[in-house]
């Protein structure tokens, strides 16, 4: 997690967190005891998009190394 952005404007405060691919699998180790029922929505949405990042980016791995062998 190189680049980190906060946005300092009043109503619109958040921060932008990039992700890199080999950061995923770690992140979700670590997320892996959070209790699901009693998780915050946010949290839950975070791990919905890592879940499907991770899968995301297997794909494009495998489709990766099919173009390399063709």
């Amino acid at each position: 997690m190189d680049r980190i952005y906060t946005n300092h404007c009043h109503g619109e405060r958040r921060i932008h967190i990039e992700i890199d691919e080999n950061e995923i699998e770690d992140l979700l180790d670590d997320l892996a005891g959070v209790d699901a029922p009693k998780a915050f929505t946010s949290t839950k949405d975070l791990l919905r998009i890592l879940r499907e990042s991770s899968s995301a980016f297997a794909d494009d791995r495998s489709r990766d190394a099919q173009e390399a062998t063709s």
